[in-house]
């Protein structure tokens, strides 16, 4: 009796769609190879990918120090001045609300800010404690519409707009009980 052999052909290779896990970037994308062809790039596996060790050199990485009783890194100049520079379009803001209300989630504030400000660019928001935020815009004309008007209506609380300062620390200001 003759068994009939059957070969079985191999599965398609296993297309990674994170660029991470490659050994190689991707620079465009590309057709999806065919079975019988072989991948150009060798692919990682996941563990390989969690794996993957960044090998920077100890020298080029700053040099804490302490400053007083805190350990500290300092920050270039020309880095530090850049950073400052990104805030420019920035506001801080505090949300009043009424005694009693309940809490509510920073996308509840940014869902109904963007109801308000539909007419602004791009902007961001960023909780920074105790009820106060920071408010990021892509430009100076966004950032002066925002705050020309002296408060905002979220109903039942209000927002109340200030202008950035880097030195600002929401635990130090003084609570109202407005």
């Amino acid at each position: 009796m003759d068994t009939l052999q059957t070969t079985v052909p191999p599965p398609p290779p296993f297309l990674v769609p994170w660029p991470c896990l490659l050994d190689e970037p991707i620079t465009s994308p590309k057709p999806s190879p065919k079975a019988d062809s072989p991948s150009k790039t060798q692919q990682k596996t996941f563990a390989q990918a969690l794996s993957n060790v960044c090998d920077t050199p100890l020298s080029q990485l700053p040099q804490p120090c302490m400053k007083g009783d805190q350990l500290a890194i300092e920050i270039p100049e020309e880095e530090y001045l850049a950073g400052f520079n990104e805030c420019k379009f920035n506001l801080h803001g505090r949300i009043i609300w009424p005694k009693g209300s309940k809490p509510v989630t920073i996308d509840t504030v940014r869902n109904k800010l963007a109801v308000l400000w539909k007419s602004i660019g791009r902007w961001g928001i960023t909780s920074i404690g105790r009820g106060y935020y920071e408010f990021t815009f892509t430009s100076l004309e966004d950032m002066k519409r925002v705050r020309a008007v002296a408060s905002w209506s979220l109903n039942p609380g209000v927002l109340k707009l200030f202008a950035w300062t880097q030195d600002f620390s929401p635990s130090t200001q003084h609570q109202s009980t407005t």
